[in-house]
């Protein structure tokens, strides 16, 4: 008798992922995109365009104060080039915002996202658990934020996004690499997770309160 076709198993990287894409769906509306579903311009449009250009230096200084103690080779080299990549999405975003007539000079970020991104991320006991926070949570947050915004976006604006969005997915690859290599025993698995949806609370926190530095319609 010929064996059942053995059924594919779920890894825990995929579960994970699964897991956050659902939960990103609940709560309130303004956690679930940045400007909800109006389209962006003007005051808004500079608005969001300085908050990335200030994500993005954010994260290439964590990230690089992560390396020193980041043992794993493979981890290093990766995280190496996502410093790079932040640093050139910061200036993509930084010059775009010059040509809307804007600059970082005198612009502050929120409450909510300094603790997100300047106490929460540069955080973490680990590689496994920095990296999971960050190139999971946060860069598969940052795809689907493009993604909704992207049909409300002006031309030039969504052009910096097609550029910077397969740098977005490489970093997903990097923290799906990270778990699947390192985050072998339970302990060090439900460590990621705890991590992870940490990070997706504050990642909410922080586009409701993008929806409050905005203002009514």
């Amino acid at each position: 008798m010929t064996p059942p076709p053995r059924q594919p198993t779920t890894s825990f990287y995929e579960s994970l992922v699964a897991e956050l894409s659902a939960a990103r769906l609940t709560g309130r509306p303004e956690a679930r995109s940045f400007g909800t579903t109006r389209p962006l311009q003007g005051d808004q449009l500079r608005e969001w365009v300085a908050s990335q250009a200030w994500y993005e230096r954010e994260a290439a200084c964590f990230i690089g104060a992560w390396l020193r103690d980041v043992p794993e080779d493979d981890i290093f080299y990766g995280l190496t080039r996502q410093v790079a990549d932040e640093g050139r999405h910061h200036h993509l975003f930084s010059r775009h915002l010059a040509d809307l007539g804007w600059s970082l000079a005198d612009w502050r970020p929120e409450p909510e996202w300094i603790e997100w991104i300047q106490v929460f991320y540069p955080s973490g006991n680990d590689t496994i658990e920095r990296v999971a926070a960050h190139n999971i949570t946060g860069e598969l947050g940052a795809i689907q934020a493009f993604e909704s915004l992207y049909p409300r976006l002006p031309r030039q604006t969504r052009t910096i996004i097609d550029r910077v969005t397969p740098d977005e997915r490489f970093h997903v690859q990097l923290g799906k690499m990270t778990v699947e290599r390192y985050a072998l025993s339970d302990e060090e698995k439900s460590r990621v997770k705890a991590r992870a949806f940490q990070a997706l609370e504050l990642e909410k926190l922080g586009r409701i309160a993008f929806e409050r530095r905005l203002g009514p319609d």
